[in-house]
């Protein structure tokens, strides 16, 4: 039988979720706690795989198991063996072939910017400019929208054109209590995608990056190198849909 986990978890004590040598990982923790539990080797498929010191609100993965889980039993026991890090929030049935990775319909992360000290500085990306042009901004999502092709924000120039096509749904910028909280909902992401395009409307929003300029990086497909992404603390995995068919309801 094959299960989604349903999970949350806090990525700075974690050097992100795949397994790594020599580092702890999201995946490999919960990996080793279920084998635990259940008295059986048992290997998991994540939706994402987020970097070192990103956090997830919902986060989901699959793995197959011989027999039926009782819920209640299963999540009592997963989560007291887990560290406090990572919570198990659900477990559900799906179809034999349902995969976490590959299913996905659209995922949607945050990214969350302090423009002002406040308490809770630490767990956001502090970002002192005040004057941040959000005109400009607006029409640098408008440019995001109308291309496929997003290997100006990836790590890697040279993948194949087929590995760099996303479909962006969405990107919003809302100021709440001073806190910048930007909204990012894709089919799919590259590596690095997100915290690059966040650096870039924040250049462009400060005047660092003039949207001439921006807009034939992203048509010729270059890397702006000089542009640095943001850090991974302020940034939250969401919200992951999938199609309803892959469930066992």
């Amino acid at each position: 039988m094959r299960y989604f986990l349903e999970l949350s978890f806090n990525g700075k004590y974690f050097s992100g979720w795949q397994i790594q040598k020599h580092q702890i990982s999201i995946q490999e923790t919960i990996e080793k706690c279920l084998s635990l539990i259940l008295r059986k080797k048992i290997t998991i498929v994540g939706a994402s795989r987020t970097d070192s010191g990103v956090n997830a609100l919902q986060m989901f993965a699959h793995f197959d198991y011989f027999s039926v889980l009782k819920k209640k039993t299963f999540l009592k026991k997963i989560n007291f063996i887990l560290p406090s890090y990572i919570l198990i929030k659900n477990i559900i049935s799906v179809k034999p072939k349902a995969n976490a990775r590959f299913d996905v319909i659209s995922r949607h992360y945050q990214y969350r910017i302090n423009i002002y000290k406040g308490p809770f500085s630490y767990n956001y990306f502090n970002f002192p400019f005040i004057n941040i042009n959000y005109g400009l901004i607006k029409k640098a999502v408008f440019l995001l929208k109308s291309i496929e092709d997003f290997r100006s924000f990836g790590k890697d120039i040279n993948c194949f054109n087929s590995f760099n096509k996303c479909k962006l749904y969405s990107l919003t910028w809302k100021i709440r209590n001073r806190v910048i909280y930007i909204d990012i909902i894709a089919n799919r992401f590259l590596r690095n995608m997100v915290r690059r395009i966040i650096g870039v409307c924040l250049y462009i929003g400060i005047r660092k990056i003039n949207l001439l300029e921006f807009f034939l990086y992203v048509k010729s497909k270059k890397i702006l190198l000089y542009c640095p992404s943001v850090p991974a603390k302020g940034l939250y995995l969401v919200r992951i849909i999938y199609p309803k068919n892959i469930f066992n309801f």
